[in-house]
């Protein structure tokens, strides 16, 4: 009777722990427009990093489905679709706030500029993806996630940074591990200078 009784309670055990649908914490997803708009055809200005979410994610660092459908003609895509999934926990106002905090704390631009990451000149070029890695730790206490897409040089362009942050979105997490999507040399491309 015991032995069934362990038996049991060790299911359990494992049924829960296993069990990786659920909220656990988040990503702070910011985008490097260049990188981006390489992949998306589209035509990039900003030198600044831009948020593109506070994603609600599982135990195993896979984002969780939002309320919003296709042709969502919210005038909040991104709560709707990242953050909604996290609405037990979060209101849509606390959701901005602590995204644009996070965003703020990581400064990523000036983070990898003062770490020699990336240019101060903004002549862009390529950087290790070691030294990416290592200003945003300095400054998070955690690894990143990268993100790059593959140009027509075939080369490795900084698209998105991931950064892990605790379920009430107040303090920098390990993620777990997954590899980023980048080669091992990063390039770092700069928006056209405008007169």
């Amino acid at each position: 009777m015991k032995i069934k009784a362990s038996c049991l309670f060790l299911l359990a055990l494992l049924a829960t722990t296993c069990d990786s649908s659920g909220f656990d914490h988040f990503w702070l997803v910011q985008v490097w427009p260049s990188g981006y708009c390489l992949q998306a055809n589209c035509s990039q200005t900003s030198d600044r990093f831009i948020i593109h979410g506070l994603w609600a994610v599982n135990v195993v660092d896979k984002t969780l489905p939002g309320t919003a459908g296709k042709g969502d003609p919210s005038i909040r895509p991104s709560w709707k679709k990242h953050g909604s999934a996290a609405k037990e926990f979060i209101q849509p106002r606390d959701y901005f706030q602590m995204a644009l905090q996070l965003a703020k704390d990581t400064d990523l631009r000036n983070t990898l500029q003062n770490h020699g990451a990336v240019p101060i000149l903004p002549d862009g070029g390529s950087y290790n993806k070691r030294d990416y890695k290592a200003a945003i730790k300095n400054k998070t206490g955690h690894d990143p996630l990268l993100k790059c897409v593959k140009g027509d040089d075939g080369i490795s362009h900084l698209k998105e940074v991931i950064i892990c942050v605790d379920d009430q979105a107040q303090s920098f997490i390990q993620c777990a591990k997954q590899k980023d999507r980048c080669y091992f040399d990063i390039m770092f491309d700069v928006p056209p200078r405008t007169n």
